[in-house]
């Protein structure tokens, strides 16, 4: 596992590298319409070059953490180890341009649940969610939870992890994530925590990075 303070630095680094490109097409902005771009890949690469950094293990994106089932999709970042089981895996979530949070939240949750199965299956060390959205959505979010199971994982405080029974994903409302592929036996409880947080500000985007350490409590059940 990666000490919380290296992975703490490469989530700063690599939100400085963005930072600076957002800069930039904010100054090109000043002569010519700049196109609104999405900045999930470069969230992406960015992180991977400051994981990398300084590492004799293999850093690489979008890798799979298993053969088969949710954990043969692609996940974004991927710190290999000596051992065949990779030290840290991390998804992305960049929320897009829109109001549409609750789709968004969705998402996000998807990446929890399928990284804290990873860590119960032993095929990771340490797992991780980034989650990079404007202030409006991190302003809606505790409302949201209030009324709704489950997304308070997405909104831990710093210092006070978000903890609870997985069986609240036996709800219809989590139909979209199994039939999505998600393995129908998930650890008994679900955590997170925020390992880290960055800022990136430019006239045209306004977004809060946190990345959520996440992991499975107790052995695996089913939940459908």
């Amino acid at each position: 596992m990666l000490e919380p303070d290296a992975v703490q630095a490469a989530l700063l680094a690599a939100a400085g590298e963005v930072q600076a490109l957002m800069n930039h097409l904010g100054l090109a902005a000043r002569s010519a319409p700049a196109t609104k771009l999405a900045f999930e890949d470069d969230v992406r690469t960015s992180l991977r070059k400051a994981l990398q950094f300084g590492r004799v293990e293999l850093v690489t994106v979008e890798s799979s953490l298993a053969a088969t089932g949710a954990l043969a999709e692609p996940t974004d970042v991927v710190v290999a180890a000596k051992s065949k089981v990779p030290q840290l895996a991390i998804e992305v979530q960049w929320h897009p341009r829109g109001e549409d949070h609750s789709g968004f939240a969705n998402a996000a949750m998807a990446d929890v649940v399928k990284m804290a199965v990873a860590r119960t299956k032993g095929v990771v060390e340490q797992a991780g969610v980034l989650v990079a959205a404007p202030a409006r959505f991190w302003r809606w979010l505790p409302g949201y939870s209030e009324d709704r199971v489950g997304y308070e994982l997405l909104g831990p405080e710093e210092g006070t992890p978000a903890t609870l029974k997985s069986d609240f994903l036996a709800n219809s409302t989590w139909d979209y994530m199994f039939q999505s592929g998600m393995d129908h036996e998930v650890p008994d409880r679900l955590w997170s925590s925020v390992l880290g947080s960055a800022n990136l500000r430019s006239p045209w985007a306004d977004m809060e990075l946190r990345l959520l350490e996440v992991k499975g409590l107790g052995s695996a059940r089913a939940v459908r």
